[in-house]
């Protein structure tokens, strides 16, 4: 029996908020990503030996994103690990907090000597976006310093300490701010006052399709592998062995995907359901050319989206469809071909 869906409702972005990340700055509630504790002498090495890239040797103030990974190299999350002097903080996907606190307890050995602790309560966690960021962070008495990405500075606001992370841009530069909640709260309304908008969740979603930026449940899943994603920053090919490493240190010397994560344009309106993950499959000549996996309207480039295109038809040659509309493959981020 065949079940009906409603029509997707596509994120729209809000005028005001579209143009304040690009042109000034906007603060982002994010305390949705689960924020994790390890800590003792074997924390790195837990971690090292669960995901994909090389932790072992960050020093204190270093980060960089990593990915967890099945057995035969699917995406469990993408994680955000933090090095500080006495500790790692991990910052998990939006609502993926317990499952990954969970799947990092059970992989504990008995000789290792590793503690886990939920750090979600203690640490709430906001986002400041856009060129205006380091100017903002300034007017609120915060260090404004360059850091590579992902990189953690440990400071204090009103006496309480505070973390600045260099976060994945969107629209200009990006930060993560991670305090105590009550800090927190009073510091996005300093930060607002001091000329920040808020972003409202339609309009990230705009802004971070734009920008290319893979998310869980839609870009990461336990259907894609870590490089058909272009998190290859992600992925060290020089550590040693990992959950999940043969399939793509395999991958990654025969220099083939399966398929790729790609922009897409729409030149028509997709007539899409909201009956699942992926939203819908791309086609070629009636045949299944790839999955489409988000869908924005943007007012700089119009309905685009997010999917995985397989490898026979990334050159482009051949027409590709979805749900009734044309589809134009496009780099990411989208402003590289516009």
């Amino acid at each position: 029996m065949s079940t009906e869906f409603p029509p997707l409702i596509i994120p729209r972005a809000e005028a005001m908020a579209y143009s304040a990340a690009y042109e000034s700055a906007v603060i982002f509630a994010c305390s949705d990503r689960g924020r994790i504790w390890m800590r003792e002498r074997d924390r790195a090495a837990l971690l090292n030996r669960l995901s994909t890239n090389q932790l072992e040797g960050l020093h204190p103030g270093q980060g960089c994103e990593t990915v967890l990974t099945t057995p035969i190299g699917r995406m469990l999350d993408l994680l955000t690990v933090l090095c500080l002097e006495d500790a790692q903080l991990v910052i998990t996907s939006p609502g993926r907090g317990p499952a990954m606190l969970q799947h990092l307890r059970k992989q504990i050995f008995f000789n290792d000597k590793v503690e886990i602790e939920d750090a979600t309560l203690q640490l709430s966690q906001l986002a400041l976006y856009g060129p205006l960021a380091k100017e903002l962070l300034t007017d609120v008495g915060l260090p404004s310093a360059s850091m590579s990405i992902h990189g953690v500075v440990t400071t204090a606001w009103h006496n309480v300490p505070l973390y600045i992370v260099t976060a994945r841009p969107l629209g200009g530069s990006g930060f993560w701010l991670l305090a105590p909640p009550a800090t927190l709260a009073n510091l996005n309304r300093a930060l607002r006052a001091a000329g920040a908008y808020t972003l409202d969740a339609d309009t990230y979603q705009v802004l971070r399709v734009e920008a290319g930026h893979p998310v869980y449940g839609r870009e990461i899943s336990l259907d894609y592998i870590p490089l058909e994603t272009g998190l290859w920053d992600a992925v060290s090919f020089a550590k040693g062995c990992y959950v999940g490493q043969e399939i793509i240190a395999r991958m990654e010397s025969r220099k083939r995907l399966a398929k790729a994560m790609r922009g897409l344009r729409f030149t028509g309106t997709p007539g899409l359901t909201s009956g699942g993950k992926p939203l819908a499959k791309l086609e070629a000549d009636d045949k299944e050319a790839g999955d489409l996996t988000s869908v924005v309207e943007s007012p700089r480039y119009g309905l685009i989206g997010l999917g995985y295109v397989r490898s026979a038809y990334l050159a482009g040659e051949t027409p590709l469809h979805v749900a009734g509309s044309a589809v134009e493959l496009v780099e990411l981020p989208f402003g590289l071909r516009i």
